[in-house]
């Protein structure tokens, strides 16, 4: 069966189209799509406390010797009773908590990270974060200041 040298050619052009279409989408990073509209989310609150275990927060808050942003992240912590420490945020530090937890969670922002990073923990508290964030609404939020 005769074969053009076109039609050989096609299935390499296809392939090669939908990786350049893949790698110029930004799949050079991992993070969810309701991150932006969770960030935002995140930025319109007053306060956001946290109750998690000492360790937990000590690991995913850490920004020193690990790549990707440096945010910062002012937060009140207090011991609970009950073992736990909570954690307290205003809405800027955890959108910025947010960002560094995307980043340790899903792989970084860049193609040069893609898989370094895939820490259990902050998939953890990324995984929690977000969950009571899709579950505001926009009349749960605190209107922003009038500049």
């Amino acid at each position: 069966m005769p074969t053009s040298s076109s039609s050989r050619r096609a299935p390499t052009l296809v392939a090669l189209a939908v990786l350049a279409a893949a790698f110029s989408s930004g799949c050079s990073t991992d993070s969810p799509p309701q991150q932006s509209k969770r960030l935002q989310k995140a930025a319109g609150l007053k306060v956001f406390h946290v109750e998690t275990s000492e360790d937990l927060w000590e690991k995913t808050s850490d920004q020193e010797g690990r790549d990707g942003p440096d945010l910062e992240l002012a937060a009140k912590t207090k011991k609970l009773d009950n073992g736990l420490t909570e954690v307290e945020l205003t809405g800027v530090n955890l959108a910025n908590y947010l960002r560094v937890l995307d980043y340790m969670a899903h792989g970084g922002n860049d193609s040069k990270n893609v898989g370094k990073h895939h820490s259990a923990e902050s998939m953890r508290m990324y995984d929690e974060i977000a969950s009571v964030l899709d579950g505001i609404t926009g009349a749960n939020l605190r209107p922003c200041p009038t500049w």
